[in-house]
């Protein structure tokens, strides 16, 4: 576990209690005692330096210091000398069976900082409304299970299942609006004109949402209507992806290519 990621908003809070899950690695994964500290993460992405009040095998209690923005006290050399990356939406059409759990996973161990599901024409069925609750809240537990993991200092976002028809209102209202993000759509049209990835994602790219389909592709109609939401086409050549390959291809692409673009420049 390279991080801790506590529940909730902690803003203001002077001391939390931690759950049982937490306690456990603590005091018995990492052997910590009272005033021992530990940096940790909350649902919105604050930060705080946090210090073991107490290490009952019941209730342990930790005080929490804020960590402004800038002054984040890194323990590991490696995570150091970090690239700033541009922030990342992953638009995902909804794969069968538990596909999707998976995805949600690499995607946040990756640095993404929005997932938006999505019903698509070929996708095998919509999400019945009485579990989609249920569905998210267990996709939101896979996020803070894969930061604490991973130690991404990336906050993750995932939103509620929407329709195509839906997601340009759901990009602009998490911050991915048309006119200030690079939209790529990962697709097997053939075209006479296709652009390299590079020069998709030559200009300003501080935001990205790149778009997979589900098993069967995305159909006419969705191509039609992701074309009209600004999405340009990219197909990698080679052997059929699957579908929880295609977003770690296409997310990882993205990032070494984002990382390296001034290394190019020089």
């Amino acid at each position: 576990m390279k991080q801790i990621v506590l529940p909730g908003n902690l803003n203001g809070l002077a001391r939390y209690t931690l759950d049982a899950k937490t306690r456990h690695y603590l005091l018995d994964v990492r052997r910590m005692q009272v005033g021992d500290t530990f940096e940790a993460i909350d649902e919105t992405g604050a930060r705080f330096l946090c210090t073991l009040l107490s290490d009952s095998a019941r209730i342990v209690e930790v005080s929490l210091s804020p960590i402004p923005d800038g002054e984040r006290p890194f323990t590991d050399s490696r995570a150091r000398g970090t690239h700033a990356l541009p922030k990342i939406a992953l638009v995902q059409a909804l794969p069968k069976g538990q596909k999707f759990d998976l995805i949600v996973r690499q995607a946040t161990e990756l640095g993404t900082s929005l997932i938006v599901p999505v019903i698509t024409q070929h996708c095998v069925g919509a999400e019945p409304s009485d579990r989609s609750a249920a569905k998210h809240e267990r996709r939101q537990r896979i996020i803070r299970e894969a930061l604490q993991q991973s130690g991404s200092t990336v906050r993750t976002e995932i939103i509620p299942t929407v329709e195509v028809a839906e997601l340009e209102g759901a990009l602009e209202r998490q911050g991915f609006a048309r006119d200030s993000t690079v939209r790529i759509l990962f697709h097997e049209a053939e075209q006479r004109e296709r652009a390299s990835l590079h020069e998709l994602l030559s200009g300003n790219t501080g935001s990205i949402v790149v778009a997979i389909g589900p098993e069967g592709g995305f159909s006419a109609h969705d191509f039609l209507t992701f074309s009209n939401m600004g999405f340009k086409v990219y197909h990698a050549e080679g052997p059929v992806l699957r579908v929880e390959t295609a977003a770690v291809f296409a997310i990882s692409a993205i990032r070494i290519i984002a990382i390296e673009k001034e290394i190019w420049k020089r």
